[in-house]
Parts: structure tokens; sequence; C-alpha cells
């Protein structure tokens, strides 16, 4: 079986049914995939990825719950660093792109693009690559990447990363710096962003290379 023929659990996340009916019909009629849930806000959808574990999961921006798709994907990059995102919205306007791509999706794509398109894109994404709609403005999606691949942390962002790297538990360093976990989590996500990093084990990687923080061996 090679990497394209792999079954895909898919997670809908739009407020509108008409959209998650026309996803799960296009997505279920490929065979490939298996689609595990539905939401149409913030709160339900964390929720019900962190049950169903889905290998990826289309989200659009504006969502119900007070909560946008932007916060959403920054909550889950760091609560599940290899979990794939592809935001599917009506929005193609640069401040909603960059957002995004500063909290780690894998793709971004309008909603008129052709099921044909967006099938083929999904399995570009499951196999690891990044896509874009091609009606997006004028831009190289990458370049915000590279932007924020600064190492430019902030006090927080780097005390927690360097706890992680220490060992210290997500529930432990919210205690030790009096934040909520959410906090935590979130504090995590930039960090990933700002490192060009997808996943802890990058992010730690990168800020060693940069100094930002130390390890064991260093400070023995």
């Amino acid at each position: 079986m090679t990497v394209t023929e792999k079954p895909c659990k898919v997670m809908l996340v739009d407020d509108h049914p008409i959209v998650r009916q026309g996803m799960r019909a296009a997505l279920e009629g490929a065979n490939r995939f298996t689609i595990v849930g539905e939401a149409d806000n913030a709160d339900d959808a964390i929720s019900a990825i962190q049950m169903l574990t889905p290998d990826l999961v289309m989200l659009d921006i504006r969502i119900r719950g007070g909560r946008s798709g932007i916060e959403v994907a920054n909550e889950l990059r760091a609560l599940m660093p290899d979990l794939k995102i592809i935001t599917l919205t009506n929005h193609a306007q640069e401040p909603y792109l960059k957002a995004m791509i500063e909290a780690g999706v894998d793709g971004y794509l309008l909603k008129d693009t052709p099921p044909t398109k967006i099938l083929e894109s999904i399995i570009k994404v499951v196999d690891g690559e990044r896509v874009f709609s091609d009606a997006l403005p004028d831009v190289n999606p990458n370049a915000y990447i590279r932007t924020e691949a600064t190492g430019d942390l902030s006090s927080t962002e780097a005390e927690i990363l360097q706890m992680v790297s220490d060992g210290v538990s997500s529930q432990e360093i919210a205690q030790q710096l009096s934040l909520d976990q959410k906090a935590v989590q979130l504090n995590l996500s930039r960090s990933y962003a700002k490192l060009g990093a997808t996943d802890r084990e990058g992010a730690i990687e990168k800020a060693l290379e940069e100094g930002i923080i130390v390890n064991d061996e260093m400070t023995g």
C-alpha cells in the first residue's frame, strides 16, 4: 500500500450544514476518506477532534461560538502537532491567509475550488505537502513561514519551551507559571510558528540551534 492509498479519517468544521454535506459527499465518494465527525463551533470541534483523533481537519475561519478557525488552528497545532489541517474558506484576503499559515495549517483552499481539486489537495497534504489555492493574493505563502521562523520568542514562550525541553508536563508548567493549560498550549503554538516548526521536537531542535534554550548537557 502506497502513502496515497492509506485510509484517511477526516473531521469537518464549518458553520454551514450544506458545506459539510457537500464535503462529506465528495470525500466519502472517493472511498479513501472516512468522515469521523462534524462541528460548527470551536469548543465542540476541539473536543471532538481530541476524542476522535482524525488524520485531517477541514476548517473554516468563520465558525460559531465566539472563537474563529484561526484560534482553533492555533490550539490544535499545540495539542496535536501531527494533525493535518486544511483551511476551507470564502476569505481570500491576505490577513486571513497570513494568520492561518502562522497558526500552522497545511493548506488554504477557497470554497469555490472544484471538488476534484479539493480531493487532490487533501491527498497532497496527507502525503506531506502544503497546498494553497491558485486564487489567493499574489504573494508567496511560504514567505510567511520563513518570516516567522526568526526565533524571536517572547520571554514566556522561551521559558515554556525550555520547560518542555526539560521534560516538564503542560500541567506542571501551568502550575509553576500560574497559567491555565490552554495558555501554555497557545504559547507553544506561537513558538512553533515563530521557529518554523510543526511539532515540539522540531521547535526544541531549532531553539537549541539558535541558543534560545539549553539542554542538560550544556548546563551540566
